[in-house]
């Protein structure tokens, strides 16, 4: 079963068992990563963004129960740009490829369309990437393309969206040019 939880009941989870994720209820990170252009060099780099506002928004927590045991979690708060940020998903080893994971990104989802986002997305490690793709998330589209990325602690991760508008993702122009 599937049901809304706290932010305390699912902070039990990540501290157990999510040591790298940071533990606030929001994320300042952005979907988009930036282009950036060295003044001197002439050279472009893609930059991960934060933005504060980010935080502003009201998360919801998700967990999945067998019986009154919490085996499951995700959450998942609007960011700027009307973009939903599912994050922090975790199925125990136990109950992994039974579905559960999935289940979770889709409650996550539907929280995000009820909430009139206008996609939602995530930054899933490399090894729980199949089941985000099981979900609808998709790693390129129309106006974006994201790559895996190689972390200081040997993680890989990557970008992934669920577009449920394409006109208004396009709009948002990912790849804006910042001089450093």
């Amino acid at each position: 079963m599937i049901k809304q939880i706290t932010y305390n009941d699912i902070l039990s989870i990540w501290t157990k068992n999510m040591p790298n994720m940071s533990l606030e209820p929001t994320s300042a990170m952005s979907c988009f990563r930036l282009a950036t252009i060295d003044p001197n060099t002439h050279k472009y780099d893609f930059v991960d963004h934060y933005d504060l506002e980010n935080q502003k928004f009201t998360p919801t927590f998700w967990g999945a129960f067998d019986d009154d045991k919490l085996i499951g979690v995700n959450s998942g708060h609007m960011t700027m740009d009307r973009l939903y940020r599912s994050r922090g998903l975790f199925v125990d080893e136990a109950y992994r490829n039974q579905g559960i994971g999935k289940k979770l990104l889709l409650k996550t989802s539907s929280q995000a369309y009820h909430e009139k986002a206008i996609a939602v997305w995530s930054y899933p490690k490399y090894t729980a990437w199949l089941t985000y793709a099981k979900a609808g998330f998709n790693r390129s589209g129309y106006s974006y393309n994201f790559d895996w990325i190689y972390s200081e602690d040997g993680g890989v991760n990557t970008r992934c969206i669920n577009v449920y508008n394409v006109a208004e993702i396009d709009k948002l122009q990912p790849e804006k040019v910042k001089t450093e």
